[in-house]
């Protein structure tokens, strides 16, 4: 039963890693190899800083929050990764430097990984940099866009935020924590979004 599973989930990733990047017959054999199933429950934290993130994830159905201490010393949602989404603390894997993202399972229970040793053994294959380029450069975009977002008044945060993430599917906390909003006012902020947005 987990080897379907480990099979479906695997065949996902490769379908959307193919659709960012076209690569070899060899390089998606090799893949294969190196892809595992990892089982969380609801609240599990798999990784916390000063940890090394020596894993990269693929969310199989898994909503992950990922936190990072601010100026003030605490703790926000800085990312919200979705089924489909590939991820890790970029500069703790490629750097080794310990990691400064707190990484909770938000629902869901299964992820794929790689190890790092593993996915070090795919740099010969031309895919492999391309594939890292594009990562980091969605990573990048999804920063500049949640630095922009915080510039905006909060009737505007829920706005953009329900186009990039399923905002009834979220805790309100996760959400609120995100746009750097009190709990009361994000809720008060997200049901005039869902009056306004029911026929959409």
């Amino acid at each position: 039963m987990e080897d379907d599973r480990r099979t479906i989930y695997i065949n996902r990733l490769l379908d959307v890693l193919y659709n960012w990047v076209p690569f070899s017959v060899s390089f998606r054999v090799a893949l294969k190899e190196l892809l595992f199933i990892q089982q969380e429950n609801p609240k599990a934290v798999f990784l916390d800083p000063p940890d090394y993130a020596i894993r990269a994830w693929f969310s199989a159905n898994c909503f992950i929050a990922g936190y990072a201490y601010n100026e003030s010393g605490n703790l926000n949602v800085v990312r919200i990764y979705m089924p489909n989404d590939i991820f890790t603390d970029l500069t703790s894997f490629f750097q080794n430097k310990p990691t400064k993202l707190k990484l909770v399972v938000i629902k869901g229970e299964d992820l794929l990984y790689i190890k790092k040793e593993d996915f070090n053994s795919l740099k010969p294959f031309p895919e492999t940099f391309d594939l890292v380029q594009f990562v980091m450069l969605m990573e990048q975009e999804i920063e500049a866009w949640r630095v922009w977002i915080m510039t905006l008044k909060d009737e505007q945060k829920v706005q953009h935020f329900a186009q990039r993430y399923p905002i009834n599917l979220l805790p309100n906390h996760i959400g609120a924590s995100f746009l750097q909003m009190t709990p009361s006012r994000y809720c008060a902020e997200k049901a005039v979004y869902n009056r306004n947005n029911r026929n959409t």
